[in-house]
Order: structure tokens, then C-alpha cells, then sequence
């Protein structure tokens, strides 16, 4: 097969190898180990975002075009011209495009393929996370307006399309309306990736963690908020983030703020980005608790396999598909509550029996669902839709 592939992520040709973030190269080079070749229609970075292309792709049958900066999204959509030259360029050399949503984009190039075969691959819903942005409400409902359209441009052509999704939620919001949906798991683990340990949290002082990006969505101001709370029941705890702010974003420093005002700035560590491989992983293997307080969510945090993979027990917000997944491999509390997380931690902290359960549950998990199982599963499905397709 030889496979067509956008989503919104920046990109960049360097020294004759693709960089570009590493939980969408590590997808693509196991895409690619499963296809004639793979051609990749992303954008270019902008100066900011370059230390953000973490993974140097291995396979050497992928293939980047550059359809323009990733600039501001009214940017980006004054020139979809240029994007659909650069697409109908390549389409004769094409059996199949795969198009990750949602994305700005997915309209332009899916009227662009023409009667070319289409995968959709949703992964969320950006209307879902429009109230927590931090702009004037003028803004926010000019913002929200457009992603309904957007998103009601997506499913006409998932309509049409072969479409996968990674949450049960979209599952069952896509089903009346998709005749051709599958769910799938999305990850960056590999087979390679796992780390076994026979339990966590042994002695003080613990090691809170978090991962992904840096957003007021995720929860993060009542992280910190419960790490006070445990403070003051006398934990001795200690907080651990790591991941990248949104450019222009005010959060990492409100987070600071609010860790002094509470008195516990001296528990908080604020590590960066970290790219995808030993270094991150590293975070995960020397962590006891491992904590994700998403508000609102549609897909399912990749971290949260990463975190099982090796052996770290889990307090998530019983939020988007996470129930459906891990009800039983986590401590799953309601979003919005610093207390709620604290009870959870404190419940893994204190427990062996239960922590140790929760723990090789997640392992069990992470291992059903690796790349390898998962793309592979993915190809097969979309062999047999090119089949019957061409019948």
C-alpha cells in the first residue's frame, strides 16, 4: 500500500532525516513497516516548536511534503490552495490517504483526493475543550462557531470514509451516523518500552508525577492544590511535571504562583519537555504515583499506557473513555476535585494489597495495547477496505 497522511503536527527535513514530535513518528515508522511507503502532508515548524521534534523517523520509505508553516489557524486556512496543489501533486501515487482529526485541514484535503480511498483517525473533539481556553468570550464562540463547522464538515466525510476512533465516547457519537467505524488504541508504547517492578511507593519521600502537555484543561492547577492538601495531612510528597506549556499560555507560571501562595513550592518540579524514549521514561521509572486530572476529555492520554507500561500505579478523573478502559487498573476520581485526588493517592500510598493490584491490572492493559497490536490491527482493516473498495 502506498499511504497518503495529514494531521496538523509540524515537521522538518533534517540532514536526510524527518523530525517531528514522537508520539506521531513512532506511529508513522509503524505505519510504514506495513506499507510500501508512506508520504506525509504536515507543516513546517515554527522556531519555537523545532526543539518539540523530538524523534528522527527510522523508516526510509516515508516521505515529507511541506504544506506551509504551522502558523495561526486563519493563517493556515487562507492557504488551502497552496495545500491542495501540493496534495493532487502526489494522489496518482496513492492508494489510500489517512487524515488524524481533527484537524483545520481535513475538509480541504478530503474534497482534494477526490475518489481516492479515506481513513479518518479521530482522536477528540476540539469543541470540547473551547471553555477552558483563555480568551474573551467574543473570541471563545467565534472559536467554538468555526470547530462546528469544522466538525460537521468531518463527518460528512467520515460518512463516506473508513474511520477509526480511539475513544468510546466518539464510538458512540459517530455509530448512527458512520457506516464504516472502528474503534482502535491509540499509543506510543512498543514492545520493547515495559518495565516491570513488584510495587511502588515503598518508602518517603514519594514522587508524584505528571506528564503531557501543559494545559489548564489537564487539571493541573488541582494537581497542586491536592499535593497541599497531602502536605497538610503530613505526606511527605513531592510533584513532578513534565511537558510543554501551549506558546503564549500563561499557565506554567499560575501553576508557580499558586504552588508559593500555598506553601509548597519546594515540592513542586517543574522538569520540561522531554522527548519520547530513555529520557522520559526515566521519569516513569523512578515515580510512585502516576496522576492525570483531565476536566474534560474525549480521547484517552497515551500517558496513561506509558505510565502502566512501567508499572506505575494510576489516579485518573473518571473522565472520556478512561472508565471504559482502566475502571479496574486505576484509582478513578471525579475531575474538578483536589480532594477527590487526594484520597485517591493517599488509598494507593497506603494499600499494598490494592496499589499491587491496580499495578500488574495496568501492566496487563498496556501490554494488549502496544504499536504492534494496534497498527497492525489498523492495517488490516484498512487492506480489506481498499479490497471492497475496489469491488
Amino acid at each position: 500500500m502506498h499511504l497518503g497522511f495529514h494531521y496538523h503536527t509540524p515537521a522538518i527535513l533534517d540532514q536526510g532525516f524527518i523530525r517531528l514530535p514522537g508520539y506521531l513518528g513512532r506511529f508513522l515508522d509503524s505505519l510504514a513497516f506495513r506499507c510500501q511507503s508512506v508520504t506525509c502532508f504536515l507543516h513546517s515548524p515554527l522556531p519555537y516548536e523545532e526543539d518539540l521534534l523530538d524523534y528522527r523517523m527510522r523508516s526510509k520509505n516515508v516521505f515529507l511534503v511541506n504544506i506551509g508553516p504551522h502558523e495561526s489557524l486563519p493563517k493556515r486556512l487562507l492557504r488551502t490552495r497552496r495545500v491542495s496543489q501540493e496534495v493532487r501533486v502526489h494522489i496518482r501515487d496513492l492508494d489510500l490517504f489517512l487524515i488524524r482529526g481533527p484537524s483545520p485541514l481535513l475538509p480541504t484535503i478530503a474534497n482534494t483526493v477526490g475518489n481516492l480511498p479515506i481513513s479518518l483517525l479521530l482522536v477528540g473533539d476540539n469543541l470540547v475543550g473551547v471553555d477552558d481556553l483563555k480568551q474573551p468570550p467574543w473570541r471563545k464562540e467565534l472559536i467554538r462557531l468555526y470547530w462546528r463547522l469544522n466538525k460537521s464538515q468531518q463527518t460528512t466525510v467520515a460518512r463516506r470514509a473508513l474511520t477509526f476512533v480511539n475513544s468510546r465516547n466518539l464510538y458512540n457519537e459517530f455509530k448512527p451516523l458512520v457506516p464504516h467505524l472502528v474503534e482502535i488504541r491509540t499509543t506510543t508504547l512498543s514492545q520493547v518500552d515495559f518495565f516491570e517492578r513488584r510495587d511502588a511507593c515503598t518508602s518517603p519521600p514519594y514522587r508524584l508525577l505528571f506528564i503531557g502537555r501543559i494545559d489548564r484543561a489537564k487539571g493541573l492547577l488541582d494537581i497542586v492544590n491536592a499535593l497541599a492538601l497531602l502536605v497538610e495531612q503530613g505526606e511527605d510528597v513531592h510533584l513532578d511535571f513534565v511537558g510543554w506549556p501551549q506558546y503564549g499560555d500563561t499557565i506554567l507560571a499560575d501553576i508557580n504562583a499558586l504552588a508559593h501562595s500555598l506553601q509548597i513550592a519546594d515540592r513542586f518540579h517543574y522538569h520540561g519537555f522531554q522527548p519520547l524514549g530513555p529520557e522520559l521514561f526515566d521519569f516513569y521509572k523512578s515515580a510512585d504515583i502516576f496522576i492525570t486530572a483531565s476536566q474534560k476529555s474525549e480521547g484517552f492520554p497515551r500517558t496513561i499506557w506509558e505510565a502502566m507500561a512501567h508499572s506505575l500505579p494510576v489516579v485518573a478523573t473518571r473522565v472520556g473513555s478512561i472508565p471504559d478502559l482502566i475502571e479496574d487498573a486505576a484509582e478513578l476520581v471525579p475531575p474538578r476535585q483536589p480532594e477527590a485526588l487526594t484520597v485517591g493517592i493517599i488509598r494507593l500510598l497506603h494499600n499494598p494489597t490494592l496499589r499491587q493490584k491496580r499495578m500488574a491490572a495496568g501492566l496487563k492493559l498496556a501490554r494488549q495495547n502496544t504499536l504492534e497490536i494496534q497498527t497492525e490491527k489498523m492495517m488490516t482493516i484498512m487492506y480489506q477496505w481498499l479490497e471492497n473498495h475496489a469491488d
